[in-house]
């Protein structure tokens, strides 16, 4: 489902998210949205889907098992010292 509507910016930077908007994201008075910046684009995304999609991201960067994890772990706190 596409929505496109215009909206104005008051002068602290505000604006209405339009009815058709909220309802089709289910959003209502009070509840928390991220706002992310992407590719030239304001997303407005509510805080567990995006914990849904980005799950999993960086997995593997610091090993590939528990033991590998915790070997780096052990190398970079021996370099604090």
């Amino acid at each position: 489902m596409n929505i496109m509507k215009s909206v104005r910016i008051s002068k602290k930077g505000q604006f209405v998210i339009p009815k058709e908007m909220r309802e089709a994201l289910g959003v209502k008075e009070g509840e928390e949205l991220l706002v992310t910046f992407e590719a030239g684009k304001v997303v407005l995304t509510r805080p567990r889907e995006y914990a849904r999609t980005t799950r999993g991201l960086l997995k593997g960067t610091w090993g590939k098992d528990r033991k590998a994890v915790e070997r780096y772990i052990e190398k970079e706190r021996g370099s604090w010292e």
